[in-house]
């Protein structure tokens, strides 16, 4: 039998009982994850590239704006690609192993960064160079015991460590000479491309007499070596003492023994010559490095004693040669947490500190001191002693950044998914 509920007087209201607290929260989170502009900023904020590709995993709503390329280039310049490790490589032994340094390691890449560590595991008794390194990639050169050497280029953090055997660069082109006393010399340059399938490179030729210098771009396209642009012009500059090269997919540079910068544009098929900054002379190899500048021309690093200079030269200056201090740094100040006190100085250089290697736009840098690589990252002043090197080492050879892959490769999105997916799996998941 059932019992009616009287009404209630007339005149008195009858209070609804609140929402239990599950059902109120599930509200809250759906209306904010319901808001297409709330969830890009909410999503902008992750940090790591990883945790957008896992954010994007959730579902098709959250997967369709992780990967929208205007999102996309929000995401990059708020959190510039993030720097991993590095490979460094010294002259020890016969066949030295590349030892992988993790650089302000994070708990959510420790399982990336084993990855990195444990690749060349699988090279054992063959020595190692790593030529290049770009996005997650790796351009490298093996050597086996009769010194054959096989050009291949790596995913070390790809699940499956991708790797592919690639030709090595094509020979030196034919250079007409104007008479027959005149010395041609080569100099080669490999570059891998900021995107690709991971089967590619790029080398660039570099052909010097007395009275020219003259410069092919090479593609490696379908395992077959395709001339892409070439430049000659009337500069004798001499051969470079050490490999200061920069290459940017239209435009590439070489510091010259001359304190001058060879500057070849692909595009126009044209070579000048680039001043260095004043005050700034070459004066022993690694005071001098340059970088990209993600199209906004190039940055130059240069140290002096205890000092890090950066210049940076616009990409659309009427003046190649103008450069531009951005920022300057004293290496005594930002280092005096490594016990690094004595500034040994020859000639008003230092010496015992050269500049290995610089990562894009100038962000950081690694630095050997005084028998230490160091890493500095220009951006927050800070400095980190990231390996010591030790009599077996002999010397240092290369410190090679790895950078996590950028952009993230998201999975594709299914035909005829539907757009105005509400993502319940979301709201029940937060």
């Amino acid at each position: 039998m059932e019992v009616e509920t009287p009404p209630p007087p007339h005149g008195m209201e009858v209070e609804t009982p609140p929402p239990p607290p599950v059902t109120a929260a599930a509200a809250a989170i759906s209306s904010v994850l319901g808001d297409d502009d709330l969830l890009r900023e909410i999503l902008l904020r992750l940090g790591l590239p990883t945790s957008l590709l896992r954010a994007a995993l959730v579902c098709r709503r959250w997967l369709r704006h992780a990967s929208d390329p205007t999102f996309i280039r929000r995401f990059r310049a708020v959190h510039p690609p993030r720097l991993l490790g590095a490979y460094l490589a010294t002259s020890a032994g016969l066949a030295p192993r590349l030892r992988f340094l993790p650089i302000r390691p994070v708990p959510e890449l420790a399982a990336a960064a084993r990855r990195a560590g444990a690749f060349f595991d699988a090279f054992k008794g063959s020595a190692t160079s790593v030529y290049d390194s770009r996005s997650g990639r790796l351009l490298v050169t093996t050597f086996d015991d009769r010194h054959d050497s096989t050009r291949q280029v790596c995913g070390p953090l790809s699940p499956a460590g991708n790797t592919a055997v690639v030709p090595p660069p094509p020979p030196p082109p034919p250079i007409q000479l104007t008479n027959d006393d005149e010395c041609l010399i080569y100099h080669y340059g490999e570059f891998l491309p900021d995107d690709d399938d991971g089967r590619s490179y790029f080398c660039v030729v570099m052909g010097y007499s007395e009275l020219q210098t003259t410069v092919y771009l090479y593609e490696l396209q379908d395992m077959s070596w395709v001339v892409r642009a070439s430049a000659a012009a009337q500069l004798p500059l001499l051969p470079p003492r050490s490999r200061v090269m920069l290459f940017d997919n239209s435009k590439f540079y070489m510091l010259s023994a001359t304190n001058k910068i060879l500057v070849c544009d692909f595009p126009s098929s044209s070579i000048s010559v680039m001043e260095l900054p004043n005050g700034v002379l070459n004066k022993h190899g690694g005071c001098i490095m340059l970088s990209r500048g993600d199209g906004s021309g190039i940055f130059l690093v240069h140290v002096k004693e205890s000092q890090l200079q950066i210049f940076h030269c616009g990409k659309d200056s009427d003046n190649p040669g103008n450069w531009l201090l951005v920022d300057y740094i004293c290496l005594r100040q930002v280092c005096a947490n490594l016990d690094m006190t004595t500034w040994p100085s020859v000639d008003g250089q230092s010496a015992s500190v050269k500049i290995c290697t610089v990562g894009d736009n100038a962000r950081f840098v690694f630095l050997e001191m005084f028998g230490a690589v160091v890493f500095l990252d220009i951006t927050s002043r800070q400095a980190d002693k990231v390996y010591q090197l030790t009599p077996e080492d002999k010397e240092l050879v290369s410190v090679r950044p790895l950078m996590l892959i950028w952009p993230p490769v998201f999975p594709p999105m299914k035909e005829g998914c539907d757009q105005k997916e509400s993502c319940t799996q979301a709201q029940t998941a937060a």
